[in-house]
């Protein structure tokens, strides 16, 4: 219900821990809409400045969220709107959140991985890879190591403790 209402088209969707909310961005014009699961309902919709590139709930719900846009800004929203904008060094095009450490992990058009730390709230220094432009970042549940995949073909992982690769592997090419 309501998911087809987008103007041009749908780009993400991501369902909350709790399982309740579901978190869709489109499209032209750049926005992103909130369905209640439970009453199998539209709970609100809010328009963005820059296209959405990629987003992470940052609680449970829907309440904190952060959107990585492509005017190379990370946006915040909480319940009632629009919290805090942030300027990244390069554009991104992919996001994580570490739980573990409370860094906001960027990775994109550089070999550099930028770590956005949102206790402190400011960019900690970034961790370097060796493929020179970067395309998706994940993070292990398990181990909490974080995992970079380059235009190159190779997977790349980084221990947040060691602030270090420890091993790089070359998964096609």
């Amino acid at each position: 219900q309501d998911l087809d209402s987008f103007p041009t088209c749908t780009h993400r969707g991501k369902v909350s821990e709790d399982g309740q909310f579901l978190i869709v961005s489109g499209l032209h014009p750049p926005m992103f809409k909130c369905f209640d699961l439970t009453n199998l309902s539209c709970k609100f919709s809010r328009h963005l400045d820059a296209e959405i590139v990629d987003f992470q709930l940052l609680s449970e719900d829907y309440s904190k969220i952060a959107f990585l846009c492509a005017d190379r800004a990370i946006r915040f929203h909480a319940k009632f709107g629009t919290y805090y904008d942030v300027r990244t060094p390069r554009q991104g095009r992919d996001l994580a959140i570490s739980k573990r450490t409370a860094d906001l992990i960027v990775c994109g058009s550089s070999k550099d991985v930028y770590r956005l730390n949102l206790e402190k709230g400011r960019f900690l220094a970034p961790l370097e890879a060796k493929c020179e432009d970067l395309n998706v970042v994940g993070i292990s549940p398990v181990h909490g190591l974080v995992a970079v995949g380059g235009g190159d073909g190779s997977v790349e992982c980084f221990d947040l403790r060691q602030k270090r690769s420890v091993g790089r592997l070359h998964a096609c090419g």
